[in-house]
């Protein structure tokens, strides 16, 4: 699998680490070789919990720099699947930036894909848009539908059905990106005891931090992850 799947949302809660998280398990689970990057230097959830149980590093990606490191790594580690999971403040660095990576994938003959995991709100979808705007070089990009925040129905602003009556209207955002994942619900005593444990959604079962209904809540959640990330994850 010749893949750079990127985790975006351009702001923080709505889900970019544990998206992160899930979708390094569902590529270990299609036997794939993955690395992570983790972005967030000044709180790196995601290399605390996966930290010892797979390949991961550091990479500050503010600015130019960053992501020649980041091209650097991804020119050293060909074979393997990268997921980046961005900083809260990453939209404005990762569209001016876009055209470095672009150029970099593009020559590594891999795919770059975003994920953009979305909330309810206003400002979520506006990230979206100027990413959707103005990034160049991503052969897919996938909204994430964050069931934390509600069901499907409840994305009324993302999923709202456009007026017919204009036929000169801007596309909506559903029309733009080429596919929507629904991404389950983890409940929120599991989420609590993997991020105060720092645990890996693939370490928490044995970790003994768990209790048998909370395990088996976990199970059920990285099932479900991994159908929703298959459209990513299981294909070549």
């Amino acid at each position: 699998m010749n893949k750079i799947i990127v985790i975006g949302g351009g702001k923080g809660g709505v889900g970019k680490t544990l998206v992160s998280m899930a979708t390094l398990d569902a590529l270990m689970g299609n036997n794939k070789s993955v690395v992570a990057i983790e972005t967030d230097d000044t709180n790196p959830d995601l290399f605390k919990a996966v930290n010892g149980t797979l390949p991961v590093e550091i990479c500050n990606l503010d600015d130019q720099s960053g992501y020649i490191r980041l091209g650097t790594l991804l020119e050293r580690e060909t074979g393997s699947v990268f997921v980046v999971n961005t900083a809260a403040r990453a939209t404005t660095a990762l569209i001016e930036n876009s055209p470095l990576l672009a150029d970099v994938t593009r020559e590594l003959g891999r795919e770059l894909i975003m994920l953009w995991p979305v909330n309810r709100q206003r400002d979520s979808l506006e990230l979206l848009k100027a990413f959707l705007d103005k990034a160049v070089g991503f052969t897919a990009t996938y909204t994430v539908i964050n069931t934390y925040f509600g069901p499907p129905e409840k994305f009324q602003r993302y999923f709202s059905p456009a007026p017919d009556a204009d036929p000169n209207r801007p596309p909506k955002l559903r029309e733009r990106v080429t596919g929507t994942i629904i991404f389950p619900e983890l409940n929120d005593l599991v989420a609590d005891k993997l991020s105060d444990n720092r645990l890996a959604l693939w370490t928490a079962d044995a970790s003994g931090k768990l209790s048998i209904a909370e395990r088996s809540a976990l199970r059920q959640f990285r099932e479900a992850a991994k159908k929703a990330l298959e459209v990513i994850c299981a294909r070549p």
